[in-house]
């Protein structure tokens, strides 16, 4: 199993929300990362959220995200659990994936729950209050397709991670502090089954107690050489 976060696509140029320099610094997690939040701002809200999708669309896979695909590809039994919003796992080649935080790319209506894919409308650079997405089918206003603070987690995607971590032999914790609901307890049940956890992060987190083996180095930069060192064995 691997279980990565925003430090997994820092490489490839997008910010992440808990560092210094980023997105909570410059936007308030609770105006843009609420149900309460959009309600009271959703100009504010979609208009931030077409400028990460912006991000996203011009940001490439990293070498990271290649060869967790890799990784995918190698082994029959393999669950990737990002946290990301982003599609760069997707672009690198992986498919047995499970999004915990939703989609950049999604949207939900409020009222019918109904879900739909934003880059199949012709939505404006900026939005406006009377140009706001709405649903198709009750025409009423719908909101990022993203788990916000104060929100569950979709209880498919919860148990589909948790089975996964209840039950690897080797779990990879890459670019996560934990700081999310402490990382969901996943690293604990990959220990308590008496897997090996392996964090690759710069920097230590909440997760790093639960590690085995931290390397302190990007994903990037990190993850092929560890690759290439299993390849050379198989021979």
């Amino acid at each position: 199993m691997a279980f990565t976060g925003a430090g997994a696509s820092k490489e490839s140029g997008l910010p992440t929300f808990r560092e210094i320099d980023g997105e909570w610094s410059k936007h308030d997690p609770m105006t843009f990362a609420t149900l309460e939040g959009f309600l009271a701002h959703p100009v504010e809200v979609w208009n931030m959220y077409l400028m990460r999708q912006r991000q996203i669309a011009e940001a490439r896979p990293n070498p990271g995200h290649v060869t967790i695909a890799r990784m995918e590809q190698y082994y029959p039994d393999f669950l990737l659990v990002t946290q990301n919003v982003d599609d760069l796992h997707e672009r690198a080649g992986s498919r047995r994936l499970v999004k915990l935080h939703g989609d950049c790319w999604g949207m939900r209506c409020l009222e019918c729950e109904s879900a739909y894919d934003t880059r199949d409308f012709d939505f404006p650079y900026e939005f406006a209050a009377d140009t706001l997405p709405s649903c198709p089918r009750c025409h009423k206003l719908c909101r990022p397709n993203i788990v916000w603070f104060g929100e569950y987690v979709p209880q498919e995607s919860m148990m589909a991670a948790v089975d996964a971590a209840s039950n690897c032999d080797l779990m990879l914790v890459v670019g996560t502090s934990g700081e999310v609901s402490g990382g969901y307890g996943f690293t604990e049940r990959a220990v308590a089954n008496g897997a090996t956890v392996v964090e690759v992060n710069p920097a230590s987190g909440h997760l790093t107690q639960h590690a085995d083996f931290w390397i302190a180095e990007p994903a990037g930069m990190a993850l092929p050489r560890i690759w290439g060192e299993v390849e050379s064995r198989r021979g």
